[in-house]
């Protein structure tokens, strides 16, 4: 049972999963696919599940894997020889030459079960310049039965060449009412509708969210920030519980109630999607839309600052809080030069 239910694609893949079902029965199938869209839409899940399909050595008329065969319980066992799942390794921050070589040598081998060779590259973005030259040729002249899966949230971070040779898959997020009733199905007590909002319509975003607890730490967030434009706490002390977070968390929370703050301002109503804080909402009437796209673009810079690492989290986390205690009327000290 456990392997059918990992055959399983999620209800807002299935026009994709008919497009490539459809393509496989007319012997069609690309080479080259890039799974393109945000996170938390389950691309990683797609991929396992579409090769686990080219993998498969029974009648797939059915349109999935059957779970039973051969291929199918290596599959699910991690075992299969002509299978390969590629990532960015944890004592690096990119997928490098050396990766990249071992993948092309490896996909000229001859199928160890007649088959075809599956390579699956996570994060496919953080792949070097000299990495991704590497696997072009790859690309344009696939050795036999052979598939090159590109998954990526941020797909412009791939050369154009690479990009143009594959097949784009663009995931998209599902209706809002669409995925607030699927994940009322995992769970009927929780705030689907703030998580959703908060995991920008990301279905599994909000999920994981729900599961890691992340509820209370919202109502935290919420609280300090809009004790913070009242007046009534001072944002350093504040920022001194904040950086006990991972900044990455933080940044994020605000980046999101920010643009939830541009749009009820830009609609002219004190409410976004019946969902957003209303207090929070109130609290930016008398901010100027201008600063809020000001503190928005400085969000983003200290994002990405971060990432690279070498900033100090609490010099950063009362960088960014205390603005607010003065309307957002500030100068910036984030934004690239």
């Amino acid at each position: 049972m456990k392997n059918k239910e990992n055959n399983n694609i999620y209800f807002w893949q299935e026009s994709i999963w008919a497009q490539l079902a459809g393509a496989w029965e007319q012997q069609r199938m690309p080479h080259g696919l890039l799974l393109a869209g945000p996170a938390g839409l389950g691309k990683n899940r797609f991929a396992r599940v579409l090769a686990g399909f080219v993998m498969c050595r029974e009648d797939r008329s059915a349109r999935r894997p059957c779970g039973q065969c051969k291929g199918c319980a290596l599959m699910a066992a991690g075992s299969h020889p002509d299978f390969r799942w590629v990532s960015v390794p944890e004592d690096r921050k990119t997928i490098g030459i050396e990766q990249a070589r071992d993948i092309v040598n490896w996909m000229r081998l001859t199928s160890f079960l007649a088959g075809y060779k599956v390579v699956v590259i996570d994060d496919a973005d953080l792949v070097t310049r000299e990495a991704a030259n590497s696997l072009l040729k790859t690309l344009e002249e696939p050795a036999g039965a052979s598939l090159l899966m590109l998954v990526s949230k941020r797909p412009h971070g791939l050369l154009a060449t690479i990009r143009s040779r594959c097949q784009l898959l663009r995931f998209t997020r599902p209706g809002h009412e669409a995925a607030l009733q699927w994940l009322k199905t995992q769970d009927s007590s929780a705030d689907w509708p703030r998580l959703l909002f908060l995991a920008g319509g990301a279905p599994l975003r909000a999920l994981a969210m729900h599961r890691d607890g992340f509820a209370d730490l919202d109502r935290q967030f919420s609280a300090d920030l809009s004790a913070i434009i009242g007046g009534s706490k001072d944002p350093v002390a504040v920022s001194a519980v904040w950086e006990k977070q991972p900044s990455s968390v933080w940044l994020e929370w605000l980046q999101t109630v920010v643009l939830g703050m541009i749009r009820a301002r830009a609609a002219g109503t004190a409410k976004i999607e019946e969902c957003e804080p209303v207090h929070l909402i109130q609290g930016a009437v008398n901010i100027n839309l201008a600063r809020l796209y000001h503190y928005l673009d400085d969000l983003v810079a200290a994002r990405q600052r971060s990432e690279r690492g070498g900033l100090r989290a609490d010099l950063m986390t009362a960088a960014m809080l205390i603005p607010w205690a003065c309307g957002l009327n500030y100068r910036s000290i984030y934004q690239e030069e």
